[in-house]
């Protein structure tokens, strides 16, 4: 994954989360894991992230979620979480308007 897709994930993530802690006050794992899989599923369909490189973008945001929660995922579970947003095929456009704005 390049230095370019890696900040536009990172710029991508920070706007839906700070979209959701303006407008929910939390920005909790099930919303996360929502936003997560909609986004990469999108950024493949796009042709902006590689389908082979989906997994490497998951582990990614997985890691930016954790450390805002301050690594209270373990690795390990890192590592399942990134396995099962790679392999969800869900593509909400909707959940991903506020990153649009």
């Amino acid at each position: 994954m390049t230095t370019e897709i890696k900040d536009t994930l990172r710029s991508d993530f920070e706007k839906m989360m700070r979209y959701c802690l303006q407008k929910n006050g939390d920005f909790g794992f099930n919303l996360f894991g929502d936003y997560a899989v909609s986004v990469l599923n999108f950024y493949v369909g796009s042709s902006i992230l590689l389908l082979n490189e989906k997994r490497a973008g998951a582990l990614f945001l997985v890691n930016l979620y954790n450390a805002g929660i301050r690594n209270a995922i373990t690795p390990e579970d890192v590592e399942e979480i990134a396995d099962v947003l790679t392999q969800d095929k869900t593509l909400n456009y909707q959940l991903l308007a506020p990153i649009f704005d």
